[in-house]
């Protein structure tokens, strides 16, 4: 099972190959993040330590 690294949501296999980085991490989802965040590859991005809001 895949989640996310910022936020520990679950992402599915294909969110991860399509979105994450080559070790089939992701660091960023639709609940913690925008779909234009994800879509630009913020998703795929090594964790830079920020604090990112996340949606209640």
């Amino acid at each position: 099972m895949h989640t996310c690294g910022n936020c520990g949501e679950f992402v599915s296999r294909d969110f991860v190959r399509v979105f994450g980085n080559e070790m089939d991490e992701v660091v960023g989802c639709p609940a913690c993040m925008n779909m234009r965040e994800v879509m630009q590859g913020d998703g795929a991005a090594e964790p830079t330590g920020r604090v990112r809001w996340t949606r209640a």
